[in-house]
């Protein structure tokens, strides 16, 4: 037989629930402390992104690279490494200047048929007009949390005509309150010097430097993060024809990769410097010639039509690939064999760039849901993972508070498309979104149900896997209650006990312990629940239930129950 519950338990539920919350004489606002030595918007809180702004740091770098093919000794996300560390070092030598988080979905030629970088497996294409909205939209999020310079760098000639005319469009839209800059000459004027550089130096003749992937792109990557370069891959050309590499990548090392970066940092500290003392002005600066700017053989010829992993070159030798499940640190040739080998499925994760409380850096949900999507992959033995999406729905952009970014939909939505599109073209069959936001789940479901009725019978799918969010959130909690005993208050909504104890396990440094406060603290901080109770071990167990909430979702959509109950055999 059941016991009733007695009435002190009662009384200590009714304690719970009433305690359960923010005190009332918590103060409205407080400072956030002393920030760590990072220039990086996403490993800061949304407090000392305030606190910067109003010391004078009004001025915010947003790095645009891509996610595109390298030859076969260099994995996709060469130019995201080589922006990361200028960006830095960029923003340091400007001072009172911060950095966005790098853009890696840009545009790389057309999905159908897949042209231009496109025709090789791995590179993610964002069309032209849609590259501008996520540019604005960045732009005016920035000027809403207090920046008013924006600017705008690019690695890949292919954006330069997205971003001088994103900058256009906010300046008129702003009228003198802000500026935005195109700072062309990071990639114009500085692979001039850098191919004059080569000539003088090493005494090779300009029309034998090549456009892509060459001396130039390798000593960067060698310099910036040298495991991303495959030595044994290194040869003239790339080593056989449509290899994706123009010029000799064979005469690249360390020491002309630091010059060569150098030489882009200094140009862009230079025009930045320009346009701040007015003796440059931005109508001066060079539009993009037609047909995007890229540079001489940067692109190959378009393939036949079909997927890319049966289109592309065979290569001349077999790939080693390093134990990762990221594109971006993957080369085509890897990518193609990945596919071949039965890697049909590609996660695409979205995170964002958000407030978080005094204690938790902006880039939460980047670090926990690239966390997360590792490990699905690798359960799942046959995925891939595409780079995280960290600029989704928050809100007007207009409105958002000091460092959030917000794309809302319909960008957000066309941003998505591009990426399946990309991934589709290239051989990948099932497609999988996964969104550690709540905002981020109805465009998910949306442009998975318009793709999979346009894909019909073409064998492709997308799957929205809410359930990572939803149900794992639902489990998560349910945990938490049965451990702990904590109910739905003390483990809050944002920012409280579940997410806290995730960036504990995933990313501590993302955690000012000097800041958690119960119930977050001050009336702003945006905190639901309480931090407090936060543990690694809690973290752990939460992102599992992600992780098989994402996984079970998947496998039952892709081989639903059939009646009775039975489910026909395993993915």
């Amino acid at each position: 037989m059941r016991t009733l519950p007695s009435l002190t338990f009662y009384l200590l539920l009714s304690f719970t629930a009433l305690s359960a919350q923010r005190p009332a004489d918590a103060p409205p606002t407080a400072p956030s402390g002393k920030p760590p030595d990072t220039v990086f918007l996403e490993e800061l809180t949304w407090a000392e992104v305030r606190d910067l702004v109003k010391g004078g740091t009004t001025t915010v770098i947003v790095g645009t690279a891509g996610t595109e093919q390298k030859g076969p000794h260099m994995v996709d996300g060469e130019h995201k490494f080589v922006m990361d560390h200028a960006a830095d070092k960029i923003a340091r030598a400007l001072g009172k200047t911060l950095v966005a988080p790098t853009i890696t979905y840009v545009p790389e030629g057309s999905w159908d048929p897949p042209s231009g970088h496109m025709s090789k497996p791995g590179t993610i294409t964002l069309p032209e007009e849609r590259f501008v909205e996520l540019l604005v939209s960045a732009g005016r999020s920035l000027k809403a949390g207090g920046f008013t310079t924006i600017l705008f760098l690019g690695e890949s000639g292919g954006n330069r005509t997205g971003m001088r005319t994103a900058a256009a469009k906010l300046d008129e839209l702003w009228n003198g309150a802000a500026r935005a800059f195109w700072v062309d000459d990071y990639y114009t004027k500085s692979h001039t010097d850098q191919n004059n550089y080569v000539t003088e130096k090493l005494g090779i003749p300009a029309d034998q430097i090549g456009g892509h992937a060459n001396v130039l792109d390798t000593s960067e990557m060698l310099f910036v993060n040298a495991k991303h370069v495959r030595k044994n891959k290194l040869a003239p050309g790339g080593g056989y024809e449509n290899s994706g590499v123009s010029g000799d990548p064979t005469k690249a090392s360390v020491e002309l990769g630091k010059v060569f970066v150098q030489i882009k940092i200094d140009n862009a500290i230079a025009q930045i410097k320009g346009f701040m003392a007015g003796t440059i002005s931005p109508a001066s600066v060079q539009a993009p010639p037609a047909g995007g700017g890229r540079r001489a053989g940067g692109a190959a010829p378009p393939p036949p039509k079909g997927p890319t992993v049966l289109t592309a070159p065979a290569g001349v030798s077999p790939s080693q690939a390093p134990d990762t499940v990221f594109i971006d640190e993957l080369t085509w040739e890897e990518t193609r064999d990945a596919i071949e080998a039965g890697k049909t499925t590609v996660i695409v994760p979205t995170g964002g760039t958000e407030k978080n409380g005094y204690h938790m850096v902006l880039g939460k949900h980047n670090y926990v849901v690239v966390h997360a999507a590792n490990l699905m992959a690798r359960r799942l033995k046959n995925a891939l993972v595409a780079p995280v999406i960290q600029y989704v729905p928050e809100g007007d952009p207009d409105k958002v508070v000091p460092g959030a970014i917000s794309l809302p939909s319909p960008a957000y939505d066309m941003l998505l498309d591009a990426a399946a599109r990309s991934l589709q073209a290239h051989g990948f069959t099932d497609i999988l979104f996964i969104g550690d936001s709540g905002g981020n789940q109805a465009g998910m479901t949306n442009v998975a149900a318009k793709l999979n009725e346009e894909w019909k019978g073409t064998g492709a799918r997308v799957f929205s896997l809410v359930d990572y969010y939803e149900q794992g959130r639902i489990h998560y909690r349910a945990w938490m209650e049965a451990a702990f005993g904590y109910d739905d208050a003390t483990v809050g909504a944002h920012a409280g006990i579940s997410d806290t104890s995730q960036m504990l396990f995933v990313h501590p440094a993302g955690i000012r312990k000097d800041q958690i406060q119960p119930w977050g603290g001050p009336h702003d901080a945006g905190v639901t629940g309480d931090p407090m109770k936060a543990t690694a071990e809690i973290g752990k167990m939460g992102i599992e239930f992600k992780v098989n909430a994402g996984i079970n979702q998947y496998k039952t959509l892709k081989n639903p129950p059939t009646r009775g109950g039975q489910r026909p055999g395993g993915v």
